[in-house]
Formats: structure tokens, C-alpha cells, sequence
């Protein structure tokens, strides 16, 4: 299993937990936990997701949160799990 840390900043707005969310169901993922906050109308939100099958489902989900960004103006960011408690960098 694979596992993923998704985090997202940005400026405050409806429907920007579903935008993320619906990337990760359309990549196959699971959400495991979820956290989200408004500070000041800016939006932060981290998500730990799940993979069963790693590889092209996770690249897929890299490419969905591309479009995610740019359509939402958030700044999406990706960590293996396993990497980052390694000291590891983003995914993409």
C-alpha cells in the first residue's frame, strides 16, 4: 500500500475540499484523514490518502491535482509518506 500526504493553500472559496477530493476518487484512492482550516480567508488543508496499487494510479492523481491547481488557484503539494518521514521531498 501506498500512502500519500496531499497538502493545499490558498485563497479561500467554495468547493475546494470536494475539488481535491474528487481528484483522489478519480485516481483510486482512499481518504484516510483529513484536516482543513480557514485563517484569514486563507484556505489550508491537508489530506492523507491511500493506495492499494501504487504506480500509474498515483501519477494519475499527480496529473488530476495539476488541473486541480489550476483551476481552484490553490497550491497543491504531494509527499510519500515514507519519504517524508525519511526527510523526504515533494512528490512532484
Amino acid at each position: 500500500m501506498t500512502e500519500l500526504l496531499i497538502t493545499a493553500v490558498g485563497r479561500d472559496k467554495p468547493g475546494l475540499v470536494s475539488e481535491v477530493s474528487e481528484a483522489v476518487f478519480d485516481a483510486g484512492g482512499n481518504i484516510e484523514d483529513m484536516d482543513q482550516v480557514v485563517m484569514r480567508n486563507i484556505f489550508v488543508m491537508s489530506m492523507l490518502v491511500s493506495f492499494k496499487n501504487p504506480g500509474k494510479p498515483v501519477k494519475r492523481l499527480e496529473a488530476l491535482l495539476k488541473g486541480k491547481e489550476k483551476k481552484t488557484g490553490l497550491k497543491i503539494s504531494v509527499y510519500r509518506v515514507g519519504s517524508l518521514l525519511r526527510g523526504g521531498k515533494p512528490a512532484k
